[in-house]
């Protein structure tokens, strides 16, 4: 999956503009998260944003309550259906971390082996 949600259902939104459109009621761009540089920063940035999404306060976010990320970015309601690993038709903190854990590993194998296809062409020139 190259587009980042599920931890990134929240952390890929833009703000501004149609965002303010699509807030869940009783929510100002005030409240938002503010952006995050560190991976423990864009974890908790996530949270905020799950909490923020989760309307109803269970703990999971419905399609109902995400449909407001998905008018901000329609391929969002792809990546939902990706993350909801039991397919229960909700998303919980454990199925976005998941998949986000998945996410950053393929994304570990694919820079090594980059850049061992680097090395050998390194090797190869080098020659």
């Amino acid at each position: 999956m190259a587009r980042s949600l599920p931890l990134a259902l929240l952390l890929a939104l833009p703000l501004g503009g149609a965002l303010a459109q699509t807030l869940p009621p009783g929510v100002s761009e005030a409240q938002l998260p503010a952006p995050a540089k560190t991976r423990a920063g864009r974890e908790q940035q996530a949270v905020e944003w799950f909490n923020l999404f989760d309307t109803d306060h269970d703990g999971r976010l419905s399609r109902k309550e995400a449909r407001m990320a998905f008018a901000l970015r329609p391929s969002l309601a792809e990546d939902f259906a990706k993350a909801d690993l039991n397919g229960d038709g909700y998303l919980t903190q454990d199925e976005i971390r998941a998949v986000a854990e998945r996410r950053r590993a393929e994304r570990q194998q694919r820079r090594q082996r980059e850049a061992e296809q680097r090395a050998a062409t390194g090797a190869t020139s080098a020659r």
